[in-house]
């Protein structure tokens, strides 16, 4: 899945250079500041918690924090807050802004609530099915956990339509017509057993839902992007969901042929946010992001190859982590030591442990290999079971090859966190021993019900736990169009607090956590996860001009209105980037 552009990225990248970047010295006192912020209550987010009123910039770097007015010349831009708040750019540390941009151009939404039911999702789809030619897919992405239409009424809707039904990029539902065009009748073989993959079929045999399994999914299935689509596409995905959201840097998983379109921004002066590239190794389950195959000999020299070195880019694109997925998803198809409890997913099957996409051997060999030639590896793992795996493959790796800052993370580690009292408690021992960073997205909180919120021995999000234990949880979104309205931070550091979902469930309130360490998750947590906490994450001299402006204080306000805070404004590299529009006169 790699592209033709790999000298683009490697010219326009300059991936080569030396890269994290550090801090500049500040200039001299009498230096006159290009920008100078003035009259607000600034929330550093530095060690001490510190709030000032005022902040200098020159060169896109913060010169002074506090009291700024020596540093105002003929010349210095002044920007007065009128009391309004300011924060460092928020930065996510776990996004997919290429299939994001597939999802938000190409497939139809069918996510419940707001929808009320399967049967609203098939008004939906028939609706959108009278707009295309005959026989087009018909793709629909939802969210996690919600009611879909049975197979049954799917195929009496729609029988000449081949319909895509998803949870998420891990979990599909398909019509019959979808079934027979890919030939999934009773005769295709079941995923190798212990795996993360898994069909559940008809009463015939067919396959009608496909979890975290490769199928032979048609080419043509959505229309294809032309190179100039995929740029603006891309650009209206990180301007429209990330920079006017507040979010200034985005860690990203997509594909080359996305991380190549970034590129072609940055050339032309228009890439609305800093970026971090990532690289997904693994089955190619996940379209839109995975840039090589584990089955490659040697699938990080392939990467290396195009131009990407650990550390390496620039202060608006760098290189990232090598990712691997380890196991699926809760209640479905994560690896877990006790069987999935039945209320945790929408279908459900007795005895299930989940399974692995490798054997610990594997594991240990793509995690030793990535570790040894200096890459950061973050490693998708839901389950106990599979969260162990990681640990040990990471331990074996820094054995072998010790290095001082590996800054290791398990993705979504704390989504579900089982209870197993010994097991458990090694578990977070290790975590804290190994320096092993949780990347969670409490956005996801969002969709539990009563049911689900009831599942005995788990800890949902358990942020407080983690916290506690001197963990520093990263904030990401996680979304290709499970919930693509979540990009906004402060979605998630009201999830973070309130601990409320859609459905009206408070979700185990006592995992709660203060505002405040709700803003470091998307601040200096995950500019800590992402090697970036030397320029980014807060606001202190030396480091880049980012900040995002807001209309409320969120560690004021009441804590039910966190999740209402608007972006007045976005500064990007000492520069304003957005600024909200003024409501229209009445």
């Amino acid at each position: 899945m790699v592209s033709g552009a790999r000298g683009l990225m490697g010219l326009a990248l300059g991936l080569a250079l030396a890269g994290q970047g550090t801090a500049q010295a500040a200039p001299k006192a009498a230096e006159p500041a290009d920008l100078v912020i003035v009259n607000g209550k600034i929330i550093t987010v530095d060690a001490k918690g510190t709030v000032v009123r005022g902040v200098a910039i020159r060169a896109g770097r913060i010169v002074a924090v506090g009291n700024v007015s020596r540093y105002r010349g003929p010349r210095t831009q002044v920007i007065d807050l009128k009391g309004q708040t300011m924060l460092p750019g928020f930065i996510d540390a776990h996004s997919h802004v290429g299939g994001m941009a597939e999802v938000e151009a190409h497939d139809i939404d069918i996510q419940v609530p707001p929808l009320k039911d399967g049967a609203a999702v098939i008004a939906r789809l028939q609706e959108a099915a009278a707009k295309m030619p005959p026989g087009a897919w018909l793709i629909g992405n939802g969210t996690y956990n919600q009611p879909m239409p049975s197979r049954a009424a799917l195929d009496a809707a729609l029988p000449d339509n081949p319909v895509d039904l998803r949870w998420s990029a891990h979990d599909h539902l398909i019509n019959h017509k979808a079934a027979e065009i890919m030939g999934l009748n009773r005769t295709f073989p079941d995923p190798p057993a212990g795996t993360a993959a898994r069909f559940e079929r008809t009463a015939d045999g067919e396959i009608m839902i496909i979890r975290d399994a490769q199928v032979p999914w048609p080419k043509g299935m959505v229309p294809a992007f032309t190179p100039g689509e995929r740029k603006e596409a891309v650009f209206h995905i990180l301007s429209d969901f990330y920079l006017k959201r507040g979010v200034t840097t985005v860690s990203d998983m997509s594909d080359i042929i996305t991380y190549d379109a970034m590129a072609q921004l940055k050339a032309e002066g228009r890439l609305p946010t800093r970026m971090r590239l990532n690289f997904l190794i693994g089955p190619l389950m996940l379209a839109g992001i995975t840039v090589a195959s584990s089955k490659d000999p040697d699938p990080v020299s392939r990467i290396e190859a195009m131009g990407y070195k650990p550390g390496g880019g620039t202060e608006w694109i760098r290189t990232g982590a090598i990712k691997l997925i380890e196991d699926g998803v809760w209640g479905t198809t994560s690896a877990v030591y006790r069987p999935h409890w039945n209320g945790s997913a929408t279908t459900w099957a007795p005895n299930n442990t989940g399974g692995v996409t490798y054997k610990q051997e594997e594991l240990n060999a793509l995690v030793g290999d990535a570790y040894r030639r200096g890459w950061q590896v973050q490693i998708h793992a839901n389950g106990d079971r599979s969260q162990d795996m990681v640990l040990d493959a990471y331990e074996a790796a820094a054995a072998r090859y010790p290095r001082s800052d590996a800054r290791l993370r398990i993705e979504h580690f704390g989504h579900f966190l089982s209870i197993d009292p010994a097991r458990t408690e090694r578990r977070l021992q290790r975590m804290v021993q190994d320096h092993v960073i949780p990347s969670m997205q409490v956005a996801f909180l969002w969709r539990l019900d009563a049911t689900n919120a009831a599942e005995p021995d788990v800890k949902f999000f358990p942020l407080k736990t983690l916290i506690a234990r001197g963990l520093h949880p990263a904030g990401g979104v996680d979304t290709i169009g499970t919930q693509n309205f979540a990009t906004n931070p402060f979605f998630s550091i009201a999830r973070a607090v309130n601990r409320d979902s859609k459905y009206g469930t408070i979700v185990q309130p006592e995992e709660a956590i203060g505002v405040m360490d709700a803003i470091r998750m998307f601040t200096i947590w995950s500019a800590e996860a992402n090697f970036l906490e030397k320029d980014q994450g807060s606001i202190e001299v030396g480091k880049l001009a980012d900040f995002v402006v807001v209309d409320a204080d969120p560690l004021t306000i009441p804590k039910a209105r966190i999740g209402d805070v608007q972006v007045v404004m976005t500064i990007l590299d000492g520069k304003i980037a957005y600024e909200r529009p003024p409501a229209p006169a009445r």
